[in-house]
């Protein structure tokens, strides 16, 4: 049995270089919804699905063990099959095996086909896991695209909980639709219109008003269909959309050029990171919540084409997590979708990451796991990032709602981002998160530094810290939260809450993480 391990904030004090400053709790922006537990969900490429789930009747346990370990502090995911290989699915009801992918001998995916035994994976996920249902848009296909609605309905309907027709259209080739919103619209709406009449209306139990809409990326295309260009356009008249997604990836390594850009000080600056938010995703999601819809990220991740080794395969990634998923939470996103998968060669003819040289996947760098072992990531092991995992389900537990709070005096905004979390009402702080996001690096000649915080009157509150002995530590045995760590699943170490000192002080070292909860 695991027991708890007591000890002091003070005690991390000693000999550090230290900024002291105050924290106030007073909210800098309006306070959230109250969130629901499947705000910290996944978007799995189906491709790779049975690498990261297996089949059935052999499930793939180093998955479902993490999975188990967010359940088991009160999430129930939303899993996506999703990613670009969803638009170039099939539905084969004779195939055996869950996935077959027809590829090149350099790993590119022409095709990826599904069986029965793809939805009935399903049930092996913790009780209460629901999914999205993804169909082909890529094939311009009714027939493909019902099939795979209908497939998923009989033999998993309890189960679904949204549609999504087609992944990223903004990355669909320009003669599609010639750049027109309205050309997009009307055909996403004939898709739509034709499956929910396939799949019998509310005749059967099926509701209409079931899809996601848009799935777009942020980047600048001729196709301008985010969900603040589809919602004038038409898309929910007759409120068949549940909810509109929204891809976020900031930084990619799909060409040199911005290979070069993603380093761990550009995805850890926080000013950046609120300006991508607020720029690129918050005035879809504003005009979604004006009209009484929700909004959500339906796949994101810090580097697109699948990762950079040594920046998100670090405990970079874990803090850059954490503080993105808690921007979305006080933006009132309903649910952050973060991407697995693995290198798809036709993604780009330029990119950084490649599959393994006998054609095997080259599992992306940014995923919560390697799920086996494999030519190119070696054994099968959880990465840093999913301690952040554990940070954020901890923190919204219970529903709680968040705002960011004020920069402390004497820290840069860039390094550094601080929330409180309130109860039901928003009428009081039950905890509090604080990321420094100073970079510590292996071999770093200067002292680890910290942010020393006064919190005030405020007294009686424990502290679990999600910590590394650097910012690029890429080994997860040595990555851990609140004293444990998870490089093979299982929690290894004695959890170590600390109690906050007499004083009122929280300590939060350089490129580390703290959850502080009120008793």
């Amino acid at each position: 049995m695991i027991t708890s391990m007591k000890i002091t904030a003070a005690s991390l004090l000693a000999g550090a270089s230290a900024v002291n400053t105050s924290l106030s709790l007073v909210p800098a922006s309006s306070i959230s919804q109250s969130h629901v537990p499947q705000f910290v969900s996944y978007s799995f490429e189906p491709a790779f699905w049975v690498e990261f789930f297996g089949e059935p009747d052999a499930p793939r346990n180093l998955t479902y063990t993490l999975l188990n370990h967010l359940h088991e502090r009160g999430a129930r995911p939303i899993i996506r099959a999703g990613g670009i290989t969803m638009d170039s699915m099939i539905f084969d009801p004779s195939q055996k095996t869950s996935v077959v992918r027809t590829e090149n001998s350099k790993g590119g995916i022409y095709r990826t086909t599904i069986g029965p035994a793809f939805y009935r994976s399903w049930d092996n996920f913790p009780e209460g896991t629901t999914f999205v249902s993804t169909l082909n848009f890529g094939n311009n296909s009714v027939p493909i695209a019902r099939d795979l609605a209908l497939a998923s309905y009989n033999l998993q309907k309890d189960k679904i909980i949204h549609y999504e027709l087609g992944n990223e259209p903004t990355n669909y080739p320009t003669s599609r639709w010639q750049g027109s919103t309205k050309a997009y619209v009307d055909q996403w709406l004939s898709f739509v219109n034709q499956i929910n009449s396939a799949l019998g209306g509310n005749r059967t139990g099926h509701s209409s008003g079931k899809w996601w809409a848009s799935s777009a990326t942020t980047d600048i295309t001729p196709l301008k269909v985010r969900p603040a260009d589809l919602i004038p356009a038409g898309i929910n008249n007759t409120g068949q959309v549940s909810q509109y997604s929204i891809h976020s990836y900031a930084f990619a390594t799909c060409d040199p050029a911005r290979e070069r850009l993603a380093t761990i000080p550009n995805i850890l600056n926080h000013t950046d990171l609120l300006r991508y938010a607020d720029h690129e995703i918050y005035p879809s999601a504003k005009l979604a919540m004006q009209q009484k819809g929700e909004w959500v990220i339906g796949e994101f991740n810090s580097i697109a084409c699948s990762g950079k080794p040594g920046v998100s395969d670090s405990f970079a990634q874990a803090l850059w997590t954490a503080d993105v998923e808690l921007i979305y939470a006080v933006r009132n996103a309903t649910s952050v979708h973060l991407h697995q998968g693995a290198t798809l060669v036709f993604q780009s003819n330029q990119q950084l990451n490649t599959p393994g040289d006998d054609g095997t996947p080259g599992f992306s760098s940014y995923s919560l796991l390697y799920p086996i072992n494999s030519t190119k990531r070696g054994e099968a092991r959880v990465l840093p990032v999913f301690v952040s995992q554990l940070l954020v389900v901890e923190a919204l537990s219970e529903g709680g709602r968040i705002a960011a709070l004020k920069t402390p005096r004497g820290v840069a905004e860039r390094e550094f981002s601080a929330y409180a979390i309130f109860d039901a009402a928003g009428t009081r702080v039950t905890k509090i998160v604080a990321l420094n996001l100073k970079l510590y690096y292996a071999g770093q000649q200067e002292q680890r530094g910290e942010v020393v915080l006064d919190l005030g009157a405020h007294r009686g509150a424990t502290v679990k810290r999600m910590t590394a002995p650097s910012v690029d530590e890429k080994d997860a045995a040595k990555v851990t939260w609140a004293g444990q760590s998870f490089k093979n699943g299982v929690a290894v170490g004695q959890v170590a809450e600390e109690s906050l000192e007499a004083r009122g002080k929280l300590s939060v070292r350089d490129s580390e993480a703290v959850l502080l909860t009120f008793e």
